[in-house]
């Protein structure tokens, strides 16, 4: 990971926030047995819940952009900004009912 290169944080900003939910899914509602399908489906009925999944999910990105900034890796970070702005309209997107 010593590269400096745009797609690397973009594809690792991008893989990170998922497997973030995935990872509130298996702490919250997997002892409640809920199935993927069914957390899938609680997702999709409520549009508030996309936010708040979406944005948890990007808190996950703090530890990449900590590692990053401190080796100055500009085109890295670049690439972690473009994903969270992706992020950023997607949740804005649902939140206020555009998509």
């Amino acid at each position: 990971m010593n590269k400096d290169h745009f797609f690397l944080g973009f594809i690792l900003s991008l893989i990170l926030p998922i497997i973030g939910i995935l990872f509130i899914y298996v702490l919250k509602y997997l002892p409640q047995n809920v199935s993927l399908n069914e957390f899938s489906y609680l997702l999709s009925s409520n549009q508030s819940n996309i936010t708040r999944f979406v944005s948890l999910g990007c808190i996950t990105l703090i530890p990449l952009i900590a590692y990053y900034n401190k080796r100055k890796r500009t085109k890295t970070l670049y690439g972690i900004f473009v994903s969270i702005m992706i992020y950023s309209i997607i949740a804005v997107g649902f939140k206020f009912h555009i998509f």
